[in-house]
């Protein structure tokens, strides 16, 4: 089995988005249309869409940054109502802790609408990037020939193989037929048995067109083989069905109607594949073997990325060439160092001793090693979306590193409080008095600093003594900001 077939993505959201995000996919491909490589049309896909996120990413990591500053003033104030269940001190720690958050000009659902956004579109990528012929047309047209033959084919393929294994191959000691097996069963999820020859071009139709270009672009040079085995020893397996004796098949074929029906396919001259399974490609008729060949050439060509074909999934393909491992190795190199960047705005003294802490050191380690295991199972073009994805992700996080040194953190703070009083006067709520309570709820709070586990207090008429990035200097930062 060559894996669960994607197609279109018919999920909410996820498949509207996909859809949309086809376009690009298509016109990129229009654009390097006299280089045809599916591989470039991946690399700057990824790089137009992490370009169109990177705003979404700035703001992911302002929360970030804000993060750092709020939560020992959030544990605070859970730990001061640690205990009580009454409605009274969860009001007044909720109201606490919403002052908290006005205070920065924030709230608890700061980061929530970059991921609400990000996710659909982190998904759709998926499926656009693993089914990519059943997104972009141009390049289905190059599966279009040998999918027409199957679609056409496959009821009599099915069925002939069918009575071949119930009442032949039992008496034989070697399946010769092998292939014919594997074609079928590479394509027992794609629904052939429900095609509709007599509406061509329903809505069904063409999903289960779909599910066979889904097939065919993650065929091996070996399944292709098996393909073109399937066409030209056809005959040979219909001429040896067909010497069956009436007296045999009375034995094997116990109902009549199965026996009167596998008389009548085998004496039909339409059952006679290689004579009717025809394509035509250039406004000239070739036969079923010649359009596998030239349709295995063009996918080929259009997957060639460097030395590895993007169609091919480097689980399958190891034992005979270690170059596929390259995009995993790649994946995970990319991914560990995007992920360590990730961190570099985090403070880390904070998380060090937090179970938050704990589980994001996990995750760090988890990621990128989930990342080479997907980019080994799956097929190399997937696996180089994961690739440049980290490598972008690296100078992307190199980027905001370098701008997050030239801004401080009251700026952002002072921007976040200005946006959210200006949200508030539309609303005709009175700034002054949720800014006095946000302070008053908030005083007691921000006097103290956990570090290294021990309780520092601030001086208010010192500003540079304490270490730089530990949470004493934070405090004395938010306590300048409220005189200011």
């Amino acid at each position: 089995m060559l894996g669960i077939l994607l197609t279109k993505s018919t999920f909410p959201i996820i498949g509207q988005c996909a859809v949309l995000l086809s376009y690009l996919m298509r016109g990129i491909y229009h654009v390097f249309s006299n280089i045809e490589n599916i591989g470039l049309c991946i690399i700057v896909f990824t790089l137009i869409v992490k370009i169109v996120l990177f705003p979404l990413q700035v703001k992911q990591q302002k929360f970030t940054k804000l993060s750092n500053l709020m939560n020992p003033e959030i544990q605070a104030i859970q730990a001061k109502y640690k205990g009580k269940k009454d409605n009274d001190s969860l009001m007044k720690m909720n109201e606490e802790t919403q002052a908290v958050y006005q205070k920065y000009g924030t709230s608890p659902t700061g980061s929530c609408l970059q991921l609400a956004i990000q996710l659909p579109i982190l998904f759709s990528l998926y499926y656009i990037i693993s089914s990519i012929p059943s997104y972009v047309p141009a390049v289905a047209n190059y599966y279009k020939p040998v999918n027409e033959a199957i679609v056409a084919d496959y009821e009599n393929i099915n069925y002939t193989y069918d009575v071949y294994e119930k009442y032949v191959k039992e008496e034989k000691k070697d399946n010769e037929y092998e292939e014919v097996g594997n074609v079928l069963e590479s394509l027992e999820l794609t629904k052939l048995d429900n095609y509709d020859s007599k509406n061509e071009n329903s809505e069904e139709n063409e999903k289960i067109k779909e599910s066979v270009n889904d097939v065919l672009s993650k065929y091996s040079s070996d399944n292709w083989k098996d393909l073109t085995f399937v066409y030209e020893n056809y005959d040979n397996m219909k001429e040896e069905l067909s010497g069956i004796s009436d007296e045999d098949l009375e034995k094997i074929i116990k109902k009549s109607a199965d026996r009167k029906k596998l008389k009548e396919f085998l004496e039909s001259d339409d059952s006679d594949i290689t004579s009717k399974a025809k394509s035509v490609k250039s406004g000239d008729e070739v036969v079923i073997t010649q359009a596998i060949s030239d349709s295995k050439s063009e996918i080929n060509r259009i997957n060639k990325f460097g030395p590895i074909n993007l169609s091919q999934t480097p689980g399958n393909l190891w034992r005979k060439t270690l170059i596929v491992l390259l995009i995993p190795l790649l994946s995970l190199i990319t991914q560990f160092i995007s992920v360590k960047l990730s961190m570099a705005n985090n403070d880390n003294e904070a998380l060090n001793n937090s179970q938050m802490g704990n589980s994001m050191k996990v995750m760090n380690i988890m990621m990128p090693i989930m990342s080479c295991v997907i980019a080994f199972r799956v097929p190399s073009g997937l696996g180089l979306y994961w690739v440049c994805n980290g490598l972008f992700g690296i100078i992307t996080q190199l980027i905001l590193i370098a701008y997050f040194k030239n801004i401080e953190v009251e700026d952002i703070i002072k921007k976040n409080v200005e946006k959210m009083n200006k949200k508030k006067e539309k609303m005709n709520i009175d700034v002054n008095k949720v800014t006095d309570y946000a302070k008053s709820n908030t005083k007691t709070i921000e006097k103290k600093a956990k570090v290294d586990d021990k309780d520092i207090k601030v001086d208010n008429n010192k500003s540079s003594n304490y270490k730089k990035g530990s949470m004493a200097s934070k405090a004395n930062i938010m306590k300048n900001i409220d005189k200011k």
